[in-house]
């Protein structure tokens, strides 16, 4: 019964903030960006005030809301319009051979998913928090 509680919570009251996964993913994007776009990534992040995670775990996507529509602030945009690939972030489990490729994105101008090849989920239990991280940026987001 608490199952189905936890889960009518997670699609009724989705959580804004990133889990520690997320954050290093985002994080190794930023590290590899040039100064303005690390600063205007970090300010991006930090306005999200909704996170919808797919069921399977195979996708996360971010979303400024306001009013009850996602209106993501033209301000913390990027100059790059349109949707298209910023990274690829892969990721190996320090304790097994486990790994996990995120491909990160940008829509109209500002972060808005991750995209897991396989389900971060079973990565998550195996890495139980410890992994190395490498990150390869696609585009340039200016």
């Amino acid at each position: 019964m608490s199952s189905l509680i936890d889960a009518l919570k997670c699609l009724l009251l989705p959580s804004a903030k990133l889990s520690p996964l997320e954050r290093v993913i985002f994080d190794a994007v930023r590290v590899k960006l040039s100064t303005p776009d690390a600063e205007l990534w970090a300010k991006q992040l930090q306005v999200i005030n909704k996170i919808h995670r797919s069921p399977d775990k195979r996708e996360v996507n971010l979303f400024v809301m306001r009013n009850g529509k996602s209106e993501f602030p033209r301000e913390l945009c990027f100059e790059k319009d349109g949707e298209f690939k910023v990274a690829v972030v892969d990721l190996m489990a320090k304790r097994s051979a486990t790994k996990l490729r995120a491909r990160v994105w940008c829509v109209n101008g500002h972060v808005f998913s991750i995209e897991y090849k396989t389900s971060s989920r079973v990565f998550e239990e195996m890495a139980q928090g410890e992994w190395e991280v490498s990150c390869h940026i696609e585009t340039n987001p200016s």
